[in-house]
């Protein structure tokens, strides 16, 4: 996969932050944007597995 140019590092980041304006983003070089786009990248991910877990079974006590 060939390196992304600046134009696409911002499109991807906007993918995960709608609220980035191309603009703002346009202020900062490729490297900036590739780390900023890797931790928008991981903090999805994480949200995903974590998301993703349902416990089973409730578990509720008797009150009497």
């Amino acid at each position: 996969m060939p390196p992304m140019d600046k134009g696409q590092l911002i499109d991807d980041i906007r993918k995960y932050n709608v609220t980035a304006q191309p603009q703002f983003l346009a202020q900062f070089d490729e490297s900036a944007l590739r780390q900023y786009l890797n931790h928008l990248e991981e903090a999805y991910q994480k949200h995903v597995r974590v998301a993703g877990w349902v416990r089973k079974t409730p578990k509720f006590k008797l009150v009497s």
